[in-house]
């Protein structure tokens, strides 16, 4: 279960922060919680492991990257399907044409 302390993505409000109801905000989400929410268990597709050495900024650059990249391959698997059909129509197309012309 994701837990938004635990998320690279979470970024935690100083401690001199002017607004002291929230703990802290989701970067990806926009989400602000309180403190007893930081830890609940929660289903969130988007959880990232914490990297302790990597700042929330360098997490949200590396999740922008993984997800470009992922739906990249997801259009050019779609365009090579595509391409895969486009051509079986064409040679069918000329095959049709070619054995028209021999029974002709």
């Amino acid at each position: 279960m994701a837990r938004c302390g635990r998320c690279g993505l979470w970024s935690e409000y100083p401690e001199n922060h002017p607004e002291q109801e929230f703990r802290g905000v989701c970067v990806y989400y926009q989400l602000r919680l309180r403190e007893d929410d930081v830890f609940a268990q929660r289903k969130c597709p988007d959880f990232f492991e914490r990297v302790p050495e990597w700042s929330v900024l360098e997490h949200f650059g590396y999740k922008m990257q993984r997800d470009g990249l992922g739906d990249a391959f997801k259009a050019s698997t779609r365009a090579k399907r595509i391409a895969y059909v486009s051509l079986a129509l064409s040679i069918g197309g000329v095959l049709t044409k070619a054995m028209s012309a021999l029974f002709e």
